[in-house]
């Protein structure tokens, strides 16, 4: 009786992760504490694909408590300067740990810094994106990382 319990769970379990994987081929966390960066990159993102789920959370540690709860989703994207914890340490926090690391990270801040991006890079971002202010050029952009990662 215990090995049909047994096969029981191993086919429920395969099953879940079949499901989590189709829902986190959808699911985009943005990580940044701007209420109107939140707002353009969540219109953007409806306006490039209403299938993509947005999660957004105000800093680094509000967004590792976050993946630490839920299903990973299938990339960031991290803004550097925020309260508590920036993009920086928590770019570094997701590389470290084992559960998060394959999490492609792109980088959508403010800095225009050749060195910001270089570290960001080392770190193991796939992407560095500065913010435009031209929602056009701002959906572009997430547009192109989209579909190179996705």
């Amino acid at each position: 009786m215990e090995t049909s319990i047994s096969a029981k769970d191993r086919i429920y379990s395969i099953f879940e992760r079949i499901i989590l994987t189709i829902f986190m081929l959808q699911k985009i966390l943005l990580i940044d504490d701007d209420p109107d960066d939140q707002f353009f990159f969540n219109n953007a993102i409806r306006e490039i694909d209403q299938s993509i789920q947005c999660v957004i959370m105000e800093n680094g540690r509000q967004a590792l408590d976050y993946l630490a709860d839920h299903p990973p989703p299938s990339m960031i994207f991290l803004d550097l300067n925020m309260p508590l914890m920036n993009g920086f340490e928590c770019l570094a926090e997701l590389k470290r740990e084992d559960a998060f690391k394959e999490i492609p990270v792109t980088i959508f801040t403010t800095s225009r810094s050749e060195a910001d991006r270089k570290r960001c890079l080392e770190m193991g971002a796939e992407n560095f994106i500065s913010k435009t202010v031209d929602f056009k050029e701002f959906k572009t952009n997430i547009k192109e990382v989209l579909h190179q990662l996705l």
